[in-house]
């Protein structure tokens, strides 16, 4: 009788644990986390999470036979005797034969299939746009961290577990992620631009909330490009630059504060020659001005572009390469 392929096994019907005694010869695709748990009979335990697949299909596999973690090898082909089908899975104890076969062939797209079993899609969205996203959906954000919370420890399934809890701002919206375990522990600075992928979309008392999961990476990143448009409404002048308040929308009563060095606050002003005037005549000057319009492009801290529009007359203003040696 021949041996049973992935397909013909995800096509069993029994809502009980089913053991096979004949073999299935499949493909590692995929390695996956390690989860802790105590049996039965109190003793602490390992299992190892894993995608399998053949040229029929592809499903989840686990192992609890620590001893036999290293044989999961991803890109190995392996012949198993002697497992349990439960819940979908493929479930693999210390009872269970795992012998190495030849190398087998596996279209691309089951593979990718058997992929996406354990690291599930992740797509980069803005904080404002992964929000509205739908609860429990995956996403990546990149973000500048505003806010650090301390460590903390709760417990899980009996287990005291560390998180942290940071806040993330892209543009003019923030979101809170919090961290579980080892991402927990890293160390993070205010100010710092950082990607986080894998991250689940929870609601808890009334605010959207991300949450990291076992296939979450967090990298630093070059400063993002940020482009804030609207309405000054007041300023605050010194000796070496100028704090705006800006409101991005008239219907909104929130402001973003953005701070401009004064040389290229001067460059960006075209209806005068604005590098004649000193701090009190310029502040005068922009008082008598007050609402007027500004678009600035920054990365980081850094303005790269800024427009002011005190009448009709728009032109972006370039920051020159050469204000560096100004500044």
């Amino acid at each position: 009788m021949p041996h049973k392929n992935i397909l013909e096994l995800k096509g069993e019907k029994n809502s009980r644990a089913v053991p096979y005694s004949d073999g299935i010869t499949i493909k590692v695709v995929k390695r996956g986390h390690i989860a802790k748990f105590t049996d039965s009979n109190g003793q602490e335990g390992e299992l190892l999470n894993f995608s399998i697949a053949d040229s029929s299909g592809a499903m989840l596999a686990t192992l609890s036979d620590k001893t036999k973690h290293a044989r999961i090898v991803e890109g190995r082909t392996l012949f198993i005797r002697d497992f349990i089908l439960k819940g979908g899975k493929v479930a693999m104890s210390h009872k269970t034969t795992i012998m190495n076969k030849p190398r087998m062939e596996i279209p691309p797209s089951i593979e990718e299939s058997a992929l996406q079993l354990i690291m599930p899609p992740s797509p980069v969205k803005k904080v404002a746009e992964a929000k509205t996203s739908p609860l429990r959906s995956i996403c990546s954000i990149k973000g500048q961290l505003v806010k650090n919370e301390a460590t903390k420890s709760v417990k899980v399934n009996g287990n005291e577990t560390s998180i942290r809890t940071i806040t993330l701002q892209e543009e003019n919206s923030t979101i809170d992620v919090t961290l579980w375990r080892e991402l927990a522990e890293e160390e993070r600075q205010i100010g710092e631009y950082l990607k986080i992928t894998h991250c689940l979309l929870n609601e808890w008392q009334g605010c959207r909330t991300l949450n990291s999961t076992r296939n979450t990476s967090i990298e630093k990143i070059q400063p993002l490009e940020d482009r804030i448009s609207g309405q000054v409404e007041a300023f605050s002048l010194t000796e070496l630059s100028v704090e705006l308040a800006i409101k991005e929308s008239p219907s909104s009563a929130n402001y973003r504060d953005i701070t401009v060095d004064l040389p290229v606050l001067k460059q960006a002003i075209t209806e005068i020659d604005a590098s004649l005037l000193n701090s009190n005549e310029l502040e005068d000057y922009l008082l008598d001005k007050i609402p007027f319009h500004i678009e600035i492009t920054q990365q980081g801290s850094e303005v790269r572009n800024l427009k002011i529009n005190f009448r009709e007359n728009n032109n972006l203003i370039p920051i020159d390469e050469d204000m560096d040696l100004i500044l």
